[in-house]
């Protein structure tokens, strides 16, 4: 499934400028850059997820990112 950034902010009750603002700060780790038509596909949105409960419960953007540092992508 591919979603656009509208679609998939919609799915997360933000704007699509947070969305873009995860991307941007390296947070989908599974999406490097950001265009204008940038699509997510289900391993985006599977980080997005990810994010956005850490950032939703407390996280700071640097603690999310310092967790990614340790995954194993």
């Amino acid at each position: 499934m591919e979603l656009t950034l509208t679609e998939s902010a919609r799915q997360f009750n933000v704007t699509p400028d947070v969305i873009a603002n995860y991307i941007q700060q390296g947070l989908v780790p599974s999406k490097q850059q950001l265009t204008s038509t940038t699509t997510l596909n289900d391993r985006d949105i599977y980080w997005l997820d990810l994010v956005h409960c850490f950032i939703e419960n407390g996280s700071s953007i640097s603690e999310v990112k310092k967790l990614i540092e340790h995954c194993d992508i």
